[in-house]
C-alpha cells in the first residue's frame, strides 16, 4: 500500500502580543525554491535561489511586520540568509530524519508543514512531531512524540539561535497530518492539538505566555479508522470556534471548540463524498462560514451555517487532467493573508490551486485549478499558518489588488479544434501586460504570447505541434485569471 512518511509539524511561537503579519512570506519549493511575499500587492512570487530543499515538511515564520525571520525544512533550522542557525541542526532526531537529512540542505519527505504563533520577547517554540520506523509485523513509519523547541531572535545580531531543542512533551501515536493551533481566550496562550493514531482520543496542549506546556486528552467523536499519516489535515475556524478535520475515505469531523476551557463538543461526522482520496485537504473561507475540503480529485465547498451541512455540498471542480509537470491533484490547502485559499498539489508541480473568494457561495467562490504559477516545483510542501488576527481588531486578512485582474479578462481562444494557428483575445484591452501560455499533457510549455498594456487580441501560431490536447493559460501579475484546452487536429 502507497504510505506517506509523515512530516513532523513545526509551531512556532512567538512571544508577542497581537502578532499581525508572522504568516506573510511563504517559503516553498525545490530547486532554487519559490517565496510568496504578501507583503507586496499583489504578492510576489519569485524564485529564492537557495541551497534548501523544501518538501512537504514546510515552516516559516516573520516578525510582525511581515519580515522573513527563519524556517525549516524538518531537518534544520534556516536563518533568513539561508544559513542554519546555531544549534539549529536536526531538530528531530532519529532514524527516520537520518535518512532523508543526510546533507545540510536535504529536506525532510513527509505531509505538512508548520504553525507560529505569539508570545513575547522574540521567543519562539517550535512544535514538532518526531518520527519512528518499525518493520515488523510490518514496515510502518509513523509519528511518536511530540516536542518543542526554543528559538530566541534576540541572539547573533538579531539571525537567531535555538537555545532549546527536541523536549520531549508527550510520547504516544500521533496522526500526523492534524496538527494544529489556536489563540486562548486570554489571547496571551495557545492550544496545541494533536489527534491520536486511529483513534478517537486528542492531545491538547496548553502553551502558556510563562513557557508551561500543560497536557490534557479528550476522548469524542468517532475513531479514525485509518492511519491516513500525511494524507489527512486538521484546520481551526479562522474566529477560532470550530476544529476539523478531513480524513481520505472516511469523511469531515467537526467540533465546537472551547477556546477557554480546550473542550471539544456537538461532534457531526461529514460522511466521505466517495471520491476514494488518498490524500486531501481542508480550509475554512475568511468569514467562518464556508467549509472547504479537496478530496485528491474534486474540490468541495459546504455551508457550515446551514441547517443541514451535509446537504449544503457544492462540487466547485474535478481534476481536469493538467500535469505540471506532474498530475496536479488537489491536496493541502491554507487561508491567506490576500483573503484567497491556496492548494498544492498531490505531486511536485509548478503551481497551485487558488480559491478567489472563499467568503461566496456555491461557484462564485471562484476555485481556479493550477491558477499561480509557482517559480520552481513545489513537492507537497505548503506552510500551516493560524489566524494570528484573532481577537486583535485586525481582520482575519485583507484582500489584495490581485483578484482584480480577472474582473477585466474575457479570454477567448479560436479556432478550437485548431490546425495552422490560434487568436487570443480578450474582452477588453489590458493595462499590464499578460501572458498566454499552451502547455502539451506533460506540463510542458510549447508556446507563448505576450499581450503588451493596451492589446486585446494576439495571434499564436500552433504549426509543428503533434495532433492532440493541450491546455492554455493566461496570466496576470503572477496569477492565472483564465484557462482551457485546445485540440490540435492533423
Amino acid at each position: 500500500m502507497k504510505t506517506f512518511i509523515p512530516t513532523l509539524f513545526l509551531c512556532f511561537f512567538t512571544l508577542v502580543a497581537h502578532a499581525q503579519k508572522h504568516d506573510n512570506v511563504w517559503v516553498l519549493g525545490h530547486n532554487g525554491g519559490t517565496n510568496i511575499d504578501f507583503n507586496e500587492n499583489p504578492p510576489n512570487i519569485y524564485f529564492a535561489d537557495r541551497q534548501t530543499e523544501m518538501y512537504s515538511t514546510n515552516a516559516s515564520i516573520s516578525d510582525s511586520l511581515g519580515v522573513l525571520l527563519f524556517y525549516t525544512n524538518g531537518c534544520d533550522v534556516f536563518d533568513k540568509s539561508n544559513e542554519i542557525m546555531e544549534n539549529g541542526q536536526v531538530i528531530n532526531p532519529g532514524i527516520v530524519h537520518d535518512d532523508h537529512c543526510i546533507e545540510p540542505f536535504n529536506a525532510y519527505i513527509g505531509s505538512r508543514g508548520a504553525i507560529a504563533m505569539p508570545r513575547k520577547d522574540n521567543i519562539y517554540n517550535l512544535f514538532h512531531l518526531g518520527m519512528k520506523r518499525v518493520t515488523t509485523p510490518e514496515y510502518d513509519v509513523y509519528a511518536n512524540r511530540l516536542y518543542y523547541s526554543k528559538v530566541d531572535m534576540v541572539q547573533n545580531g538579531g539571525k537567531g539561535k535555538v537555545v532549546e531543542k527536541n523536549k520531549l512533551i508527550v510520547e504516544d501515536t500521533f496522526q500526523s497530518g492534524d496538527l494544529t493551533v489556536v489563540k486562548h481566550e486570554n489571547l496571551q496562550d495557545w492550544w496545541v492539538i494533536v489527534p491520536k493514531r486511529i483513534a478517537n482520543k486528542y492531545f491538547k496542549v496548553l502553551s502558556t505566555i510563562s513557557g508551561d506546556m500543560i497536557v490534557s486528552e479528550q476522548i469524542i467523536g468517532d475513531s479514525t479508522l485509518f492511519s491516513s499519516d500525511g494524507g489527512s489535515q486538521a484546520v481551526f475556524s479562522p474566529d477560532g470556534k470550530k476544529y476539523m478535520r478531513y480524513i481520505p475515505k472516511q469523511g469531515t469531523m467537526l467540533f465546537d471548540f472551547d477556546r477557554e476551557t480546550g473542550e471539544l463538543s456537538n461532534y457531526l461526522h461529514l460522511p466521505d463524498p466517495g471520491d476514494s482520496a488518498f490524500g486531501g485537504g481542508i480550509a475554512v473561507s475568511p468569514n467562518s462560514r464556508f467549509l472547504y475540503i479537496s478530496t485528491q480529485i474534486k474540490f468541495y465547498q459546504y455551508d457550515l451555517q446551514s441547517s443541514d451541512i451535509n446537504a449544503s455540498r457544492v462540487l466547485l471542480g474535478e481534476y481536469d487532467g493538467f500535469s505540471s509537470p506532474f498530475e496536479t491533484y488537489f491536496f493541502k490547502c491554507q487561508l491567506a493573508p490576500d483573503c484567497k485559499i491556496y492548494c498544492n498539489c498531490l505531486n511536485s508541480c509548478n503551481v497551485l490551486h487558488v480559491v478567489n473568494h472563499p467568503d461566496e457561495p456555491g461557484l462564485a467562490c471562484d476555485f481556479v485549478q493550477h491558477g499561480v504559477q509557482l517559480a520552481t516545483s513545489n513537492a507537497l510542501s505548503l506552510p500551516n499558518f493560524p489566524n494570528y488576527r484573532l481577537g486583535s481588531g485586525q481582520p482575519v486578512c485583507t484582500p489584495t489588488a490581485a483578484g482584480e485582474v480577472a474582473a477585466v479578462v474575457g479570454v477567448k481562444v479560436w479556432p478550437n479544434p485548431a490546425s495552422d494557428g490560434v487568436s487570443v483575445s480578450l474582452g477588453e484591452a489590458v493595462h499590464a501586460p499578460m501572458v498566454w501560455s499552451l502547455y502539451d499533457q506533460l506540463g510542458r510549455e510549447v508556446r507563448r504570447a505576450v499581450l503588451s498594456a493596451g492589446q486585446q487580441e494576439v495571434q499564436v501560431s500552433v504549426a509543428g505541434l503533434v495532433a492532440g490536447l493541450y491546455f492554455w493559460s493566461i496570466k496576470g501579475e503572477g496569477f492565472v485569471v483564465g484557462s482551457g484546452k485546445l485540440i490540435i487536429q492533423r
